[in-house]
């Protein structure tokens, strides 16, 4: 599967951590999950181990989502592979940390873990957090490695990182995450000037307008996030290409009851 085709339907679900609303988020478990579903991206992040090896995990510890404490920059790959990764259960925003893992044996996955499982199968949105000179360069090596280019782009915190990728590999898409506080003309110009087609504006920041906007300009836009139904009903109506969603199972039979399929 290739990103332009993604872009050639109606919407374009991306799987938020995997099909997190139903299994571990980014887990390879909820990779699985989602794409036997049939989404067309899954989104998921990354950080770096004491070894600098690039995993995934969305916080800066481990809390949360397993049975360890802990910044994750503190442990080797070894070291936190010893801990569960099911501890959280349901959707970010209102899940919860149960004391008993919700699988066996779910460890933390490396970022080539996930490419070995999804590379050619789904497309992806990969956040990265980590993007230290000891982490990034090799996120890049992978995604040219298991030749992403047409098929993943990378979200950045800012343009400074987005530039630290440019200069390792100039060819890598990118989303700058940046600027995002209020949707302007200048904003959104400001990232067409970067050379950025991939957009994720927060859905508190859309309306009917802002979307005519961002898909005036050009963009590929992908809002962070909706749940339901009423929500994704909503967001199709305003013309939003593009959800990011905890849920892809309520958000693909919203499609299919649209008959946007």
């Amino acid at each position: 599967m290739k990103l332009d085709d993604c872009y050639q339907k109606n919407v374009v679900v991306t799987a938020h951590r995997g099909f997190s609303g139903n299994f571990p988020e980014n887990t390879l478990l909820a990779f699985q999950k989602a794409m036997e579903l049939g989404v067309d991206l899954i989104e998921f992040d990354l950080r770096g181990t004491k070894d600098h090896v690039p995993v995934v995990l969305h916080d800066a510890t481990i809390d949360r989502t397993s049975d360890g404490t802990g910044p994750l920059e503190q442990f080797t790959l070894a070291e936190v592979r010893r801990f569960n990764f099911s501890h959280f259960f349901g959707p970010y925003h209102e899940g919860e940390h149960r004391e008993e893992p919700a699988f066996p044996d779910v460890t933390i996955p490396t970022f080539q873990e996930v490419l070995e499982l999804a590379a050619g199968r789904v497309c992806m949105n990969i956040q990265v957090y980590d993007a230290s000179p000891a982490v990034l360069p090799k996120i890049c090596e992978l995604y040219r490695q298991y030749d992403l280019y047409e098929q993943a782009y990378l979200s950045m915190s800012t343009f400074a990182d987005g530039q630290a990728v440019r200069e390792l590999d100039p060819a890598v898409e990118l989303c700058i995450l940046e600027d995002r506080v209020e949707i302007t003309v200048d904003r959104l110009q400001r990232q067409k000037q970067f050379g950025v087609q991939y957009y994720q504006p927060r859905r508190k920041q859309l309306s009917p307008d802002i979307c005519r906007l961002v898909n005036d300009m050009g963009f590929r836009s992908n809002v962070f996030y909706s749940n339901t139904d009423e929500d994704n009903r909503q967001l199709i109506e305003w013309g939003q290409q593009g959800i990011l969603t905890d849920r892809p199972d309520v958000l693909l039979e919203t499609i299919q009851d649209l008959g946007l399929a």
